[in-house]
């Protein structure tokens, strides 16, 4: 059983290797012309401060890789210790696996399989606490994006629009008020699915009680290091954008950023396609910033490369490095020892 199980944990290695590095090729050379990104990435080089802007947009990619990785150590030390350098691993090898399943869904996955001793469903769900606090730090970035944008939009110098806009603010307000709470205090929901499951809880008191393992201070934690997390890689684009020579100022790229990675969140998509999405998005955004007669196809191809090149910067490389890691999971082991 031992020898099938190894056999078994090697071809599913070899499907994820080749899985990914067929995606990323048909990304690279197939969907997307890469000799036009080379062409605007070269004529780009010229500019004073290029190789330092570039430098500091891939010093940030290890501080965001390492930010993930030390909040999904934290949140599996309730279940298995783990180095610093093993959830890196398992960082990296879920983004490769999350290349070609939807919505991210690799990244769990991937990184669960790392686990030598934990539950991988507990672990799973602990993951998925993670992944709901970066996910509430997009949403509240989006939210404030909005606020800040809207009056640009609508003229709030009329009465009526006015009193719309002050209870707009009121519910985003409201509502991202009750999304934190809800996440600080997450633990009640292992209590909610006691009281909704009735006799049927013990079935699945293993696994919801995971929820309950964590306390508000815990949990700040995770959702402080998302928020930090979103000001390295929202940071990244903007470096990119004064890369290809967008006129934008920090303060309305981190507005329009917001807006764009909040619409890319209600979008359901695989992350090889997210990128594609992420240009139609930044496009869609920054016409309304800059206004459809001023997007030329000049500016407008500069966004799109902007975006393509995060893409690359942050899930493509590390996609491609995780391939080394994805030989690290084992899919297969002879026992399971739970923690609690």
């Amino acid at each position: 059983m031992a020898k099938l199980n190894k056999t078994y944990n090697f071809l599913i290695r070899i499907g994820i290797l080749l899985f990914t590095l067929y995606y990323l090729y048909e990304q690279l050379f197939n969907k997307h012309n890469l000799q036009e990104f080379v062409k605007d990435l070269h004529s780009v080089t010229r500019y004073k401060g290029f190789w330092i802007l570039l430098g500091l947009v891939l010093l940030l990619l290890p501080i965001n890789l390492l930010l993930e990785s030390y909040k999904w150590q934290k949140l599996m030390a309730k279940m298995e210790k783990i180095s610093l350098m093993q959830a890196f691993k398992a960082v990296s090898a879920g983004i490769s696996v999350s290349m070609f399943m939807p919505n991210r869904v690799g990244d769990y996955l991937g990184r669960v399989f790392i686990l030598k001793k934990a539950d991988r469903v507990q672990a799973t769900l602990a993951t998925v606490l993670g992944s709901a606090a970066q996910l509430l730090s997009t949403l509240l970035f989006g939210a404030a994006a909005i606020i800040i944008f809207l009056p640009r939009w609508m003229d709030i110098s009329i009465s009526i629009n006015r009193w719309a806009y002050a209870g707009l603010v009121f519910g985003i307000v409201m509502l991202a008020s009750g999304m934190v709470f809800a996440y600080l205090n997450f633990s009640a929901f292992t209590w909610i699915l006691q009281k909704l499951s009735g006799r049927a809880y013990d079935k699945i008191a293993h696994y919801a009680i995971v929820f309950s393992w964590y306390n508000v201070k815990e949990l700040l934690l995770v959702l402080l290091i998302s928020l930090l997390r979103y000001l390295v890689f929202s940071f990244q684009f903007y470096i990119l954008l004064r890369i290809f020579q967008i006129p934008i100022d920090y303060y309305h790229a981190m507005v329009l950023i917001g807006l764009i990675y909040l619409i890319m969140t209600i979008i359901p998509t695989i992350a090889l396609s997210e990128v594609g999405v992420r240009g139609s998005a930044s496009l869609y955004v920054f016409s309304w910033y800059f206004g459809v007669a001023a997007m030329t196809e000049n500016l407008n191809q500069q966004i799109v490369t902007a975006s393509t090149a995060l893409w690359f910067i942050n899930l493509g490389f590390p996609a491609l490095l995780g391939v080394l890691f994805v030989f690290k999971l084992k899919f297969f082991r002879k026992t399971t020892d739970h923690v609690r």
